[in-house]
């Protein structure tokens, strides 16, 4: 198929799966992720043709949540994909649709088509944090995409911020264990002793008579993600931040206690300086990147 490139953004309970051409998706796909290597190449493979009729696409692109070696084929780490660690997906894929696949991290591909066709278009470097289960990273500096010698540059959810939470990567003080969606629903959950959806825990801290102790909440939560932004900064000088993930609807309660610690430790620099902005492409983001790699 002339021009047409297919996107997949693998995660834990399923593949979306679009065909790309002159930067618009076409057409687009869903299917489960089995969670066994042979069953999910399978899969994928079938939902490709599927959006591409039957043909051949040019290339195919996929991002998961990993780590991907340097030449970007093979899995070395993937917490929530286990059965993918150690194979060498984009082979099988070659081999199962006769066309170049390569494989990139899926915070990387959003900061990719972010870059390209959302709310980076403007912005040739940026920081796009996706606030989620967990919190990824990916990095754009002059328009491209910045991977790191070993594919690991932009884990923005393992920052540091001085609280003694423990964090799914087995460290502790990590910025995802307190400002990521799960992680602000966790602590609504023990202000309020009952799981509240972080949702209807923005509401309340929106509400005409706002929720003090819901407010609470994002503020921890906010000032955590300004430590985070302001090390970036230090380190990096950058000064445009997107967010996408389930966390991004509640950027407007945690933005001002960003800012405020950003204020004060990007020195040289003041809040007004930054720009912290929502992604715009929702979940077309890793496909749309994932087909430009």
């Amino acid at each position: 198929m002339d021009g047409a490139r297919v996107g997949v953004d693998l995660g834990g309970t399923s593949a979306k799966v679009g065909l790309v051409r002159d930067g618009q998706l076409e057409r687009r796909a869903q299917v489960p992720n089995p969670h066994d290597f042979d069953a999910c190449v399978r899969s994928i493979a079938s939902a490709t043709r599927e959006v591409c009729d039957g043909a051949t696409p040019g290339f195919v692109g996929i991002g998961l949540p990993g780590v991907i070696d340097g030449a970007q084929r093979v899995i070395l780490d993937a917490p929530n994909l286990p059965f993918l660690v150690g194979r060498d997906l984009a082979e099988a894929m070659e081999r199962a649709l006769v066309t170049e696949v390569r494989l990139e991290n899926d915070a990387n591909v959003a900061a990719l088509g972010e870059a390209r066709h959302g709310a980076g278009k403007e912005h040739p470097d940026f920081l796009l944090a996706t606030l989620g289960t967990g919190i990824g990273g990916g990095i754009m500096f002059g328009g491209e995409l910045w991977r790191g010698p070993g594919g690991m540059a932009g884990e923005f959810g393992h920052i540091r911020v001085g609280h003694d939470r423990r964090c799914g990567c087995g460290g502790t003080g990590c910025l995802e264990a307190i400002a990521s969606a799960l992680a602000m629903e966790r602590l609504g959950a023990e202000t309020f002793g009952e799981s509240i959806p972080l949702a209807i825990l923005a509401e309340r801290a929106r509400g005409a008579t706002p929720d003090a102790r819901a407010r609470e909440v994002f503020r921890l939560a906010g000032e955590a993600l300004g430590e985070a932004l302001a090390t970036v900064a230090l380190l990096l000088d950058l000064r445009v931040f997107l967010f996408g993930g389930g966390g991004a609807p509640v950027l407007d309660l945690l933005e001002p206690h960003a800012l405020t610690v950003l204020d004060r430790r990007a020195f040289g620099r003041s809040a007004a300086d930054f720009r912290l902005l929502r992604a715009s492409l929702g979940n077309d983001a890793g496909v749309l990147g994932a087909a430009m790699l």
